[in-house]
């Protein structure tokens, strides 16, 4: 029986608690073994890569991205093989009427895993040029909590977006319809918030296990207060066990705002990118340069590998990923931390020298190796109305 051997790798699993020089053993598609250097015997038919000085995690989850390409929003899910992640999920690009093409044509012939949180407006994010939410008549909670059920093996939360581009004055309206879609569904729902929204009553109303991403946001005060600090609400969120995700999009990662949170003790439950065509080739490209952003703001190496597997699995409730349990599931991320000093940016443009970036080198999905290097990154070309996204500018 063939086995592929990642021999030499400084092996992270935060879920096991391991961090240490490990080989790691894959047959069948399952983690045979995570053993000590040099003590499984390679058989003629086995696979051997070298992995010296590298470092072997959990196959990455990405908790925001967007990945149906009947949105203007949507990319090729299979571009997260060259960002070294193995589960990504869905932002709510599309809603219950539009589901079961995104599942047919991209979820279920996807290269990675792809989760899904559906948008309680109906057919997601379908325009660029007008919100999903403006007019709330597309708000349909209990059409969205029947496909939540009928694809429970696909969505595991509802999405909704607050702020006044996605919803104009219809704010409270939209959370409202998006918790009854949720509570309806059994289901966490993941609130977007950004310019406009009300804040203060998002984090009042969500509840233990629901998450709000951009809460580093660059777009409005986000969650904080006037005078730069964390408002309450973000405290008690927290306490009451609500997720804070990054979401870093465009237009939703600002440095200032996790300096703040960090400083007051609120790191990130989960790093994600919220890829999507206007953010792909820059700020964002990736989830390992996005990690790489926490690092440089002080959050440890293992803290930030636990924000992109641990956390985010218990998120979409998904236990079995996010591990190098043995027995478990074989998606594996093999990264490089490149020390050759760079510089990245924030949404807003602002740029900070970094002294160390991950680099991905493979991505390993269910016992089958990608190398990050060599995955073509297929994106479509921008048309006109894309011109008038504040954030699509095409290099």
């Amino acid at each position: 029986m063939t086995r592929t051997i990642l021999r030499g790798g400084r092996v992270l699993d935060p879920a096991n608690g391991i961090d240490a020089l490990r080989d790691v053993v894959i047959e069948d598609g399952r983690i045979a073994a995570v053993a000590d250097p040099g003590s499984v015997e390679p058989g003629a038919a086995d696979v051997v890569e070298a992995v010296d000085g590298l470092l072997v995690t959990p196959g990455l989850i990405d908790l925001h991205g967007h990945w149906f390409e009947g949105s203007p929003y949507g990319i090729d899910p299979a571009i997260n093989l060259a960002g070294g992640v193995t589960s990504t999920v869905d932002a709510g690009t599309a809603g219950f009427s539009n589901f079961s093409v995104f599942r047919r044509l991209a979820i279920d012939p996807a290269p990675v895993r792809v989760i899904a949180f559906l948008h309680v407006a109906a057919a997601g994010l379908v325009s660029t040029l007008v919100g999903e939410l403006q007019d709330f008549r597309y708000a349909r909670p209990r059409e969205a909590a029947a496909v939540a059920a009928e694809h429970r093996d696909a969505i595991s939360g509802i999405k909704v977006r607050i702020g006044e581009e996605a919803c104009g004055a219809n704010g409270s309206a939209a959370l409202a319809a998006a918790l009854e879609a949720a509570e309806l569904a059994g289901l966490p729902l993941m609130s977007h918030i950004a310019h406009g929204a009300d804040v203060r009553e998002v984090l009042t109303r969500l509840r233990p296990g629901d998450i709000v991403t951009h809460a580093l946001t660059a777009s409005g005060p986000g969650i904080r207060d006037d005078d730069g600090r964390l408002l309450p609400e973000a405290h008690e969120a927290r306490r009451r066990g609500v997720l804070f995700d990054v979401g870093h999009g465009c237009g939703s990662f600002s440095w200032a705002a996790a300096r703040a949170a960090l400083a007051e003790g609120v790191a990130p439950d989960a790093i994600s990118t919220d890829l999507h065509r206007y953010s792909v080739e820059r700020p964002v490209v990736d989830l390992p340069l996005t990690m790489s952003k926490f690092l440089h703001l002080g959050m440890s190496l293992g803290e930030v590998v636990t924000a992109t597997t641990v956390t985010p699995a218990r998120a979409i409730r998904r236990p079995d990923l996010g591990t190098l349990t043995v027995g478990g599931v074989a998606d594996v991320t093999v990264l490089r931390l490149d020390e050759t000093p760079m510089e990245l940016s924030c949404s807003q443009g602002y740029r900070e020298r970094v002294k160390q970036v991950l680099r991905p080198v493979l991505t390993i999905v269910g016992g089958t190796i990608h190398r990050a290097a060599e995955v073509p990154i297929p994106l479509r070309p921008y048309l006109d109305a894309d011109r008038e996204v504040d954030c699509a500018v095409p290099i």
